[in-house]
């Protein structure tokens, strides 16, 4: 093969490498959207279950919109969505110091959640590019060390744990 057609071969093969990997880069978002709307519906029926209006409920309405809330958390868990993240061995280890950071808000919520509300706050301040935010350091160096798909995962689900101390607001 002369030179010219070497070229040509390398270019083409080249050019099907690369809308594969804008193919599997489009399917990995699709896939993560996908996931997020799934834990989307999983807060919206757990928002339904623990709201006040089911106070306001007879028993038997509870019941029916118990059973209603069970068969769509059945029908969530039918689904299985499973994008795989690449890390570092200290990704990896930044990653795991965040879930334990996060955890200790879990824990503290039960018993002071003022200051579960706290510290949470201060993780999200950490994640903002305000320099006025005064946010956790310590946190804020774990998060940077994290992928940066890890790192919008770590805020919304910081938001999501921040919205479930708060409360619905329209109930």
């Amino acid at each position: 093969m002369d030179k010219e057609g070497h070229q040509k071969s390398s270019k083409y093969l080249t050019t099907m490498l690369d809308h594969a990997e804008i193919h599997i880069e489009n399917l990995r978002k699709e896939a993560l959207k996908m996931a997020e709307d799934l834990e989307n519906i999983y807060s919206n029926v757990e928002n339904v279950r623990n709201s006040e209006l089911m106070n306001q409920l007879s028993d038997v309405d509870k019941e029916d919109i118990n059973q209603f809330a069970n068969r769509i958390i059945d029908r969530c868990e039918t689904v299985n969505i499973h994008v795989l993240t690449t890390r570092s061995e200290s990704q990896q280890n930044c990653l795991e110091e965040i879930n334990v950071m996060i955890d200790r808000i879990v824990n503290t919520l039960k018993n002071d959640p003022d200051n579960a509300k706290a510290i949470c706050q201060s993780y999200i301040a950490s994640c903002s590019p305000l320099e006025n935010e005064l946010g956790c350091k310590v946190f804020e160096t774990a998060v940077l060390g994290c992928t940066l798909d890890d790192q919008k995962r770590i805020i919304k689900r910081l938001q999501g744990l921040l919205d479930y101390i708060v409360g619905p607001k329209d109930q």
